[in-house]
């Protein structure tokens, strides 16, 4: 079966019933019938709520899930770090993993700095407040790295993003697997997949990872 991952925008499109939303709830409606495997990343750098806050515990994210019918979908972790991932649903880290997040980062934004304490410097921040108005930006960068360093980590097939940002990524010689779609092109593979016997050897090899890191870097 190929694996989906949907990029966290995708809950915003689900969420406020923008264009994609439709072919979103197809591709979600097929895993409900065991048809895909999707997944999304649960991080609480992504998750800002109206009104400025974040979803600080896990339970409160995976209730969000459940009130936008998105309780069955599996949840990616991203790598632990002290506010930026929920306590408990986090994966432990080693200096490559760190450096993979950190290149998928500066592919994607390549005029931002991919560490939190040289955004803060360049800008005049607080580096011990990551939940300023003004540090949303980093986190929603920070964000999209996440999503796609836990896909890749995971070993699964397709990226389903509404950014355009996300056609760097294979480009760039270090993702040239990297399969990129819109959640239109998503749904129109999925249902050629439906018209045909599952194709041999779609499963790939998860990235290790070790060594618990929770350090702003």
């Amino acid at each position: 079966m190929r694996s989906f991952t949907l990029e966290n925008n995708c809950l915003i499109n689900i969420d406020e019933k923008r264009s994609a939303h439709g072919d979103i709830r197809t591709l979600i409606e097929a895993a409900r019938r065991g048809e895909a495997d999707i997944a999304i990343l649960a991080s609480s750098a992504y998750e800002r709520q109206p009104g400025g806050a974040h979803l600080k515990r896990f339970a409160d994210f995976e209730s969000r899930m459940s009130a936008l019918g998105l309780g069955h979908i599996s949840l990616l972790r991203p790598i632990g770090r002290h506010g930026l991932s929920f306590h408990g649903f986090s994966i432990m880290s080693d200096e490559a993993a760190i450096e993979r997040e950190r290149l998928i980062f500066r592919t994607l934004f390549p005029t931002t700095p991919a560490r939190w304490s040289d955004y803060a410097v360049s800008y005049g921040l607080d580096k011990k407040d990551l939940s300023s108005a003004a540090a949303w930006h980093w986190r929603n960068c920070l964000g999209a790295a996440q999503a796609f360093w836990a896909h890749e980590n995971g070993g699964r097939h397709v990226f389903v993003t509404t950014n355009e940002g996300f056609a760097r990524l294979p480009k760039k010689l270090e993702f040239a697997n990297a399969v990129i779609m819109t959640p239109t092109q998503a749904v129109q593979v999925l249902a050629g997949d439906n018209r045909r016997s599952p194709a041999a050897g779609l499963r790939r090899q998860s990235r290790p990872v070790a060594n618990m890191d929770f350090l702003l870097r």
